[in-house]
């Protein structure tokens, strides 16, 4: 039989039907009467190497095989890859460490403190002295404020009104107090005579610290004469009383306020009615003023009674307002005797708590004790060299400890060890030692990193 040389060379045409597709391959979606269900094409794979066939139904043209090449899909049954949760956990790990590093920077503390304590009544009287270096003393707290008030004037009449103002008088004669009587003469350089308005008593001179300091008490004085030529501003001022007496150098005075209210002429004229309700408004303005004025200046380690304050008004002055109005004015003076905390702490234990006199302890609430002058003899100002008052409350004593040693003694000690040395101090009743972060047991040794606080500081 002749060759057909072209046959025998070119291989035969090959169907689709026979290809053996590559291992990856699956399955191939084709229409249920021309595949095996799917599920049973996967269970064969599993059991061998996958294959697919395609049943015999009909003759397959170019067109259809490339339908069905498109429609393949492949499923990767190659080597498994190693799991990514050994990554994700390796990095979990990295990040806590790394979390751990950098909290440690930030490692602090803070420490609680409750120390011994125990709450008394209270109602017993008390005698301060002013001035007093030892036991319980007293100082005086001086304060002079003016306001004035623009009011409605309806008539000009003739007025003569004398100046006013306050001076401090001086005593570095003696120890030994003096008294002037109302009236006494105060005489400036230029000769202006100004009288005192009420009788005094001027303490004698004292010792503070080695140091001679001359006795003094302010008080208002006004002009001899009326007139504008008495409205002078700060001056010295001497005694003429005392002219050709030792006394006339050591006793002398000095403008606390400048002088003002002298008047000669015609001046607006205000009436009575008007004139009653804005001095009781000044009156008012003035006692909250200086009571805000005067707490204000009270050292933190004084107590102020707001009850021991006293209140004196200056007669009311009247001035030509620029608008047709009238301008008056009105001076006020508060006094208040300010007590030192420790010294009324401790005589305030001395009469309660006598068992501690020897312990450190501090009363905690001293501002909210009742205090009132003690009856027959009132408080002057003035006059007085002593005080005499009531205290009536619950004092809350507490014990002092050391908190600065404390926290020194604490540094770089684990919570266990420091509740020990804490157990040390027998004025300390409880303690809570917190630290951070959560996992660190350890005090700081910075002190700036650890806090301590004393649970009874008002």
């Amino acid at each position: 039989m002749k060759k057909n040389i072209l046959q025998d060379v070119i291989p035969p045409k090959k169907s689709i039907r026979n290809i053996e597709l590559p291992s990856r391959a699956r399955k191939i979606i084709e229409k249920p009467t021309e595949i095996d269900p799917p599920k049973r094409i996967l269970k064969e794979e599993r059991a061998s190497k996958p294959k697919i066939f395609i049943k015999k139904t009909e003759e397959i043209r170019p067109q259809q095989e490339a339908e069905l090449m498109s429609s393949y899909k492949y499923e990767d049954n190659g080597p498994v890859k190693s799991s990514k949760k050994i990554r994700y956990v390796l990095m979990g790990i990295l990040g806590v460490v790394l979390l751990f590093g950098i909290s440690a920077l930030f490692k602090s503390a803070e420490i609680k403190i409750t120390p011994k304590q125990e709450i008394k009544a209270l109602d017993e009287i008390f005698t301060a002295k002013k001035d007093a270096t030892t036991g319980l003393g007293f100082q005086l707290v001086t304060i002079t404020k003016d306001v004035e008030k623009t009011v409605e004037a309806t008539s000009e009449q003739k007025v003569e009104r004398k100046a006013t103002g306050r001076i401090i008088i001086y005593n570095n004669y003696g120890t030994a107090s003096q008294k002037l009587v109302a009236t006494t003469r105060f005489q400036t350089d230029e000769g202006l005579i100004f009288r005192l308005i009420n009788n005094v008593v001027v303490p004698g001179r004292t010792t503070k610290d080695g140091k001679t300091v001359a006795g003094s008490i302010e008080v208002s004085v006004e002009a001899d004469k009326v007139g504008e030529a008495y409205n002078i501003g700060l001056k010295d001022f001497t005694i003429p009383g005392f002219k050709g007496d030792p006394k006339y150098n050591q006793i002398y005075a000095r403008s606390k306020t400048i002088m003002t209210g002298g008047f000669s002429g015609m001046q607006k004229v205000v009436s009575k009615e008007v004139m009653a309700s804005a001095e009781g408004e000044l009156e008012n303005q003035l006692k909250v003023s200086l009571s805000k004025d005067i707490v204000s200046q009270i050292p933190a380690n004084f107590v102020l009674y707001e009850s021991s304050l006293s209140y004196k008004f200056d007669p009311i002055t009247q001035a030509n307002g620029t608008s047709g109005g009238a301008v008056i004015k009105k001076r006020g003076v508060a006094n208040a005797i300010i007590l030192d905390k420790g010294s009324l702490s401790r005589a305030i234990m001395t009469k309660v708590l006598p068992t501690a006199s020897n312990d450190v302890v501090k009363i905690i609430n001293l501002e909210k004790l009742s205090f009132a002058f003690a009856e027959p003899n009132p408080f002057n100002p003035s006059t007085s060299n002593t005080a005499t008052f009531s205290l009536k409350g619950q004092p809350n004593f507490v014990w002092v400890f050391d908190e600065n040693k404390l926290k020194s003694d604490l540094l770089g000690l684990s919570k266990k060890s420091a509740k020990t040395v804490i157990g040390t101090y027998t004025n300390i009743t409880e303690a809570w030692v917190e630290t951070h972060p959560f996992w660190n047991q350890t005090i700081p040794s910075d002190p700036k990193k650890v806090k301590l606080i004393n649970t009874l500081t008002p």
